[in-house]
């Protein structure tokens, strides 16, 4: 800078010296002297004067970016597009993409996670103060916090929305995780919340998004379903809903948001978001290439859709998800009650194979959901080994018939086994891949594709199943409660396998009792390596969330997501627009 300063006066004195010279010249004598000049030679001035005009401009212009820099500006707008409708923009009742993409941008919680997956306060003035007993959690806002309508939030709005999600008449899927959970008021601007027992994944909660006491008050449980606010929605994030847009059959065509020059936050870069809504992935990918949207996502896992990873007017940005395809081996019955059995199926499970002819390769090797912070653990691919499956077979007594080409127990039963999933493409043709591969084994393997309706009622719920190819999705803590300890092997628990040990109940207990991050670090190692010591499940692969942006679209900055309306957490670290500063 200093530099650029001194070149600079040096320049502007030339210029004035320049300027003093030239006002003892008068215009009459340099007409005079110009009229003297042949033709050639005015050409020749005429061509010299413009060219030390255009070397003067480069000059500055060249020391301008040479001592200056872009950053991140105001401006500009960027438009998604989504699959299906927005029904409820309110987060005690948004399930749907649409919904849960809209309430993160629109609404904000005491806490949220950060482009790392780790916890940071939102509206919060820090992380809470957890008492001794591990069983209280008082938690201060941030002064000068407000609505988009200009109302303060404090702490009555609260302790409104956990007593209305709390209540069974607003019907909010949240409710059992605050079922045991009391929320008094301290002060204006200070709550404590008060925990039944010690619960290690309890601190997740407290990313709910606050509703607007004033605006939901006299909202009874009978219209709080068909409130205009579900759409119409006030909250207290980064952007404010400035318009909607329906079609004359009612429809919603898009809704543009604007950010709110008085977040507390600080203002996000980008002036608008505006989201469209479309029938059909084929309509998004359609709107994306004629550039009427600039960004979409979607999950491989439920999708049909796939696109350019190195396209060159976009980015595409591959982040892993807390979502898995899993085969789950059911432990009740007959033939995969053995775990020899099992580990030979695992063994000659080929685990690039699905990835690579089911997803395109849009899915990545699994790393093990009961971790923490799984998304970052690399994983080495796993060779198929046929000859330790077929040692594994034999020793475990099923013998190969060469008669029949088919293994058989000693008493002369075939080892069959029948694969069932439901009819979403990715799962039947994973489970088609999982037969071919099986049947390697000379075991006869039958599949069964059936509508996924049935498959919940007339399959899960009763267990009725040797293998199932379905996905199970988990949540931000690895808390594997749900889905691994023995009380959960009945419906409508998560355990579909029905594995029971009473050490990995105790790891699973202790795990959820602490609130000390390295003690329940600790715990699920010791509880991943029981579970995959006795192969109740193949992971075949992690979900990944393919989000497609046009070029324009800067710092985006996503590498753990929890859930795809999570990519909103960092907005304010977006921008489209550029300055230049000094340096």
């Amino acid at each position: 800078m200093n530099q650029f300063l001194k070149n600079s006066t040096s320049y502007l004195k030339q210029a004035l010296k320049g300027a003093k010279e030239l006002k003892t010249l008068s215009l009459s004598t340099v007409r005079k002297v110009f009229s003297l000049m042949g033709r050639n030679e005015k050409i020749a001035a005429s061509a010299l004067i413009v060219l030390a005009a255009v070397s003067l401009f480069i000059s500055f212009k060249n020391l301008y970016y040479n001592h200056t820099k872009p950053v991140p500006d105001f401006g500009g707008i960027y438009t998604e597009g989504l699959l299906g409708q927005p029904t409820y923009i309110n987060p005690l009742l948004a399930r749907t993409e649409p919904d849960l993409s809209l309430t993160k941008l629109v609404f904000s919680g005491l806490y949220k996670y950060d482009s790392n997956g780790q916890l940071v306060p939102d509206l919060a003035n820090g992380m809470p103060q957890i008492s001794p007993d591990q069983k209280q959690y008082t938690i201060n806002l941030k002064p000068n916090v407000k609505w988009h309508n200009g109302k303060a939030l404090t702490a009555d709005d609260i302790i409104f929305t956990i007593q209305t999600l709390k209540d069974p008449t607003y019907k909010s899927p949240l409710r059992g995780l605050w079922q045991t959970t009391l929320v008094e008021k301290l002060s204006d601007s200070g709550v404590k919340f008060t925990t039944k027992d010690i619960s290690g994944p309890f601190i997740n909660n407290l990313t709910l998004p606050i509703l607007p006491k004033g605006l939901w008050l006299n909202v009874d449980a009978q219209n709080f379903l068909q409130s205009k606010y579900n759409l119409e929605a006030i909250g207290s994030g980064p952007y404010a809903i400035k318009e909607i847009k329906k079609l004359p059959s009612g429809k919603i065509q898009q809704i543009t948001l604007e950010s709110k020059t008085d977040y507390y936050g600080g203002r996000a870069k980008i002036d608008q978001i505006i989201f469209k809504f479309y029938d059909t992935e084929d309509d998004i990918l359609n709107a994306f290439q004629s550039r009427e949207i600039l960004g979409f996502g979607f999950t491989p896992l439920g999708s049909s859709l796939n696109v350019n990873k190195e396209p060159s007017d976009a980015q595409v940005l591959s982040v892993p998800l807390p979502q898995y395809q899993i085969a789950f081996f059911n432990l009740n019955n007959k033939i995969l009650s053995d775990g020899s059995v099992r580990q030979a199926l695992y063994a000659v499970t080929d685990d690039n194979r699905i990835i690579d002819q089911v997803f395109k390769g849009n899915a990545r090797l699994p790393s093990s959901p009961l971790l923490y912070n799984n998304q970052a653990i690399p994983v080495a691919p796993k060779v198929a080994d046929i000859a330790l499956a077929e040692k594994l077979l034999d020793a475990a007594g099923w013998k190969l018939n060469e008669k029949t080409k088919l293994r058989e127990s000693k008493k002369g039963s075939i080892l069959e086994i029948t694969i069932i999933t439901n009819d979403v493409a990715v799962n039947s043709k994973a489970a088609e891949i999982l037969a071919e591969e099986w049947r390697q084994l000379n075991i006869k393997v039958n599949l069964s594709v059936i509508p996924t309706k049935q498959l919940m009622d007339a399959i899960i719920k009763p267990r009725n199943f040797d293998v199932l190819v379905f996905p199970q999705k988990f949540n931000a803590d690895p808390d594997p409660f749900l889905f691994w300890h023995s009380s959960q092997t009945k419906d409508p628990g998560f355990n579909l396998t029905g594995f029971s040990d009473p050490a990995a109940d105790k790891l699973i207990t202790d795990a959820r009792s602490t609130t000390d991050k390295k003690i329940r670090t600790d715990l699920y190692k010791q509880f991943n390596d029981l579970v995959a010591s006795k192969y109740p499940v193949i992971f075949l692969d992690q979900t990944l969330y393919i989000y497609t942006t046009d070029n324009s679209i800067q710092n985006l900055n996503l590498s753990v997501l929890y859930d795809p309306s999570l990519r909103f957490n960092s907005i304010s670290d977006w921008y489209m627009a550029t300055k230049r500063v000094w340096k």
